[in-house]
């Protein structure tokens, strides 16, 4: 036991409620350890659940107890808690117990050892602490409750899984994934809606166990050899390709579940959207994996965590790649007959001002080049694209095109080069 403040001594007007957020706000730091020690004890006493320490089984545990013991004392000081989080973690745990073969009874083994583990932690820290016999009353049976609590929570979600049964569940789920990675991107028309009819998911979902959250959020996660270990629940889809995963969640277990796979293993990249509604989930899945493409190909920055909602725009511009080329063969091909550093640095200074429309110094100050310098290359620009630099429909689509072909030049791209030189040569 770590050396910690004594209790205050009870009033006699003091509710029991009162008694115990007393109790717990002394308790609170100890409870990450104890935590902890819940989680080897039963890793020690149940077999189906040992594992090194570190692994994704031991992570995943020590997560739910965590979270569990810090919303225990959040409810038990009067805190603002995520008792809606808690519960459906626990069901998810519950679910996926099910859905691996373990048994009502391995769970009911672990939740015996937690709450021998507590009793004895509870016992020693009222001695450690003077705790008043009915302080340990109040505190234990708080405890003991929540722990019932949470089993409700497991034993709901161990029973969804198995009414749902395993391989149909599986078959159901998908098919329903492999609905929304064939929808077609809508046709913009008079009274047509993006993404599946509301009746066809709803019939799709049913049959898959899949709980229609109110709007969705999709990742796309690269991995390499196996892929990262995810608890999966009702309200979350699960699709795992060769070195890419694709997931649907709720908003609300967007950030858990992006630290979760973020921990779990080197070399992983993310992919998040941003909400959409449920129908419109295979667009939001189209753009996770666009983003990692993307990233790959040189566009966007790689990070970790690849923010969608951040690169709508080059998402946007490089979802029809035909187009793209197509728009930079007709509208930028004095750029193109341009020698290689002719035309770096003369794209790079009309982009920017197709963008601000700002004068030479301003140009210039953002290039870090002498206003000089951009004045010399607004001379050249205009000799490459004269009278068309007064058309704002012209700038509008050059700017897009600029926009979507610099980023690839910059990357090393030759594509549109080649492309220039090949029909040249055939007009030659």
């Amino acid at each position: 036991m770590t050396d910690t403040p004594m209790l205050s001594p009870a009033s006699s007007e003091e509710s029991p409620r009162e008694a115990l957020s007393r109790v717990v706000q002394i308790l609170r730091p100890q409870m990450e350890a104890m935590a902890e020690q819940i989680v080897r004890q039963i890793q020690d006493s149940v077999p189906e659940y040992a594992g090194p320490e570190g692994a994704p089984r031991h992570q995943l545990l020590v997560l739910a107890a965590r979270t569990a013991a810090r919303h225990f004392l959040d409810d038990a000081e009067q805190l603002p808690g995520q008792e809606r989080h808690v519960d459906e973690m626990f069901r998810r745990l519950g679910y996926t117990q099910a859905q691996r073969g373990r048994s009502l009874e391995s769970l009911d083994a672990a939740l015996r050892a937690a709450t021998r583990w507590s009793w004895r932690y509870l016992a020693e820290f009222a001695v450690g602490h003077d705790l008043s016999g009915t302080d340990l009353r109040d505190l234990a049976g708080a405890v003991f409750d929540y722990l019932e609590h949470l089993r409700d929570q497991l034993v709901e979600g161990f029973e969804l899984a198995h009414r749902v049964g395993k391989v149909g569940h599986d078959a159901a789920r998908g098919r329903l994934f492999e609905r929304f990675l064939a929808d077609p991107v809508s046709r913009p028309g008079p009274g047509v809606r993006l993404g599946i009819d509301h009746q066809d998911l709803r019939a799709l979902a049913e049959a898959a166990g899949w709980s229609i959250p109110e709007t969705v959020v999709a990742l796309a996660v690269s991995y390499f050899g196996e892929p990262p270990t995810v608890l999966e629940s009702p309200t979350m889809l699960i699709h795992v390709e060769p070195r890419r995963m694709l997931v649907l969640c709720p908003p609300e277990e967007r950030d858990e579940l992006v630290a979760q796979i973020s921990s779990s293993g080197p070399g992983l990249r993310i992919a998040v959207s941003w909400p959409v509604p449920p129908g419109e989930s295979g667009s939001a899945l189209r753009w996770c994996q666009r983003a990692l493409d993307l990233v790959q190909r040189g566009i966007i920055v790689p990070t970790q965590v690849v923010d969608c909602a951040e690169h709508a725009t080059q998402l946007w511009l490089h979802a029809e790649p035909s187009m793209r080329q197509h728009l930079c063969q007709e509208l930028l091909r004095p750029l193109l007959a341009e020698a290689p550093n002719s035309r770096s640095i003369l794209s790079e200074t009309l982009l920017i001002w197709a963008e601000t429309r700002d004068s030479a110094p301003a140009i210039a100050a953002r290039l870090d080049v002498h206003p000089q310098t951009v004045r010399y290359r607004w001379k050249r620009i205009n000799q490459l694209f004269g009278e068309s630099l007064r058309d704002p429909e012209f700038v509008v689509q050059m700017t897009l095109a600029l926009k979507s072909s610099i980023p690839l030049w910059r990357a090393g791209d030759q594509s549109d080069f080649d492309l220039f030189n090949e029909r040249l040569e055939s007009t030659a």
